[in-house]
């Protein structure tokens, strides 16, 4: 008979204390019965990566608190969406409640209090999960990120974004596409799961739709700003749909 798991995971599901002892779930990893998932969880082995269970296990890292309000973001929901690359270190969420407070657990979490439209979410499992479009946004935008949480096109980071071909000194002319020193390992992933977002939702992450929503997420503040939005919109080409 197929093991039990907690009343508090999802089927398939599995952590120390859940039915098993750690060194249990060790011996089933090397037998193959589970595979490591999210922090301390496990899944069972037979079922698919799929992003319902990726969405599932960020959920049941969360706090009981924060299961009815909080939807997951940034890197979290990059990781639900595609699966590729390392799991979350934390679980990115935003809510409308005040959470102040960090897990001890397996995995902390990091919570965003930003505006968030019925219309930018969606439900894997009964997960809400922002969608692809508002996970690009937010993740130019540095909301839901771990490591580095400035704009891509802050100017900081707008001068690295492209490490020069040949040596010399770094152009600070006015363009999207500066050359200097390589980005940061935490720009870098981000740009990367934007890219991996689009080839996955190229219906929904288009460039005019991604300006409007970073737009709109920055209040509208760049309209009539002509030569700000152009160097964005280079930018973004550039390094999103370019490639």
């Amino acid at each position: 008979m197929p093991p039990q798991t907690a009343p508090s995971l999802p089927p398939g599901l599995y952590r120390s204390g859940s039915g098993f002892s750690a060194g249990e779930l060790q011996v089933m990893v090397h037998e193959g019965a589970v595979r490591p998932l999210l922090g301390d969880l496990y899944a069972c082995s037979a079922l698919p990566d799929a992003p319902s269970l990726r969405a599932q296990a960020c959920r049941a890292l969360l706090s009981g608190s924060l299961h009815a309000h909080a939807v997951l973001c940034g890197q979290s929901a990059a990781w639900v969406h595609l699966g590729v690359g390392s799991a979350p270190e934390r679980i990115t969420v935003i809510t409308a409640g005040v959470y102040r407070r960090r897990t001890a657990g397996a995995i902390p979490w990091q919570v965003h209090q930003v505006p968030l439209g019925a219309h930018e979410q969606l439900q894997l499992q009964g997960v809400p999960v922002t969608t692809a479009l508002r996970t690009a946004t937010d993740l130019f935008l540095g909301i839901g990120t771990v490591q580095s949480r400035r704009a891509l096109d802050a100017p900081s980071i707008a001068r690295s974004t492209e490490p020069t071909p040949h040596p010399g000194p770094v152009q600070r002319a006015g363009s999207a596409q500066l050359p200097g020193a390589p980005e940061s390992a935490g720009c870098a992933e981000r740009w990367a799961l934007i890219r991996e977002l689009r080839r996955a939702a190229p219906e929904q992450i288009q460039l005019i739709t991604l300006l409007r929503a970073i737009d709109t997420r920055r209040g509208g503040r760049d309209t009539g700003r002509r030569r700000g939005q152009e160097q964005l919109e280079a930018l973004l080409q550039a390094r999103i749909f370019d490639r």
